[in-house]
């Protein structure tokens, strides 16, 4: 499971990387932004990495009903509707709630939730939130840059997720008495790797050799 976990956890192109206002300035002329992928996203992750067949999802509906919002436009009432949702991914199942105006809201927060424990767009939690300009009168704004994917989801000074899949791996097999098999392998990829393809053969062939 853990090359599966590292696959889920990968980050994303930025490509498909979006960004959604969370709150707007006092003279709503600065946006505060933070990304996320939509549920489609998620599901192709999911179908790449396991397959169609190695995974499920079911739901079940907590709420749909009404409630009062007071702001500076005064009381108004929203829909609030709460989703269930257990994700299998090869056996191994995972819940969590949504939330949305919507039953497809709903339904697809619930799902991107329930994924974010299977490691899925986790990362996206621990980048910075971030102002950008903002254009009142057209409602849009412009994307901030993401983070090399070697920099993303984790804090300064901190490995990335694959590196540390990787020490897991070299200490077990160091452990087996492989030490110089390991020297060996590392030593053709100069440490992880230059590349985050190199990173994946690099990992790959320690899982090869720790399986004999």
């Amino acid at each position: 499971m853990d090359e599966v976990w590292w696959r889920l956890a990968e980050p994303f192109p930025p490509g498909e990387v979006q960004w959604r206002i969370e709150a707007l300035s006092k003279d709503r002329r600065r946006a505060l932004v933070v990304p996320y992928v939509d549920a489609r996203t998620v599901l192709d992750r999911l179908d790449k990495v396991v397959g169609p067949e190695g995974w499920h999802d079911s739901y079940e509906v907590l709420a749909d009903q009404e409630r009062a919002l007071k702001d500076e436009r005064g009381e108004r009432r929203e829909r609030v509707v709460e989703v269930k949702c257990r994700l299998t991914v090869l056996g191994v199942s995972k819940e969590d709630v949504g939330e949305g105006d919507s039953l497809k809201a709903a339904f697809s927060d619930a799902l991107k939730r329930a994924a974010v424990k299977f490691g899925v767009g986790r990362y996206l939690y621990r980048l910075e939130k971030q102002w950008v300009d903002y254009d009142p009168e057209k409602g849009r704004f412009t994307p901030p840059a993401l983070p090399e994917p070697e920099a993303q989801g984790r804090e300064e000074g901190e490995k990335p997720e694959a590196y540390r899949l990787i020490d897991q791996l070299l200490e077990r097999l160091k452990e087996r008495g492989l030490g110089k098999e390991v020297a060996r392998i590392v030593t053709k990829y100069g440490g992880y790797g230059k590349t985050p393809e190199e990173t994946r053969r690099l990992y790959s062939e320690l899982r090869a050799l720790l399986k004999g």
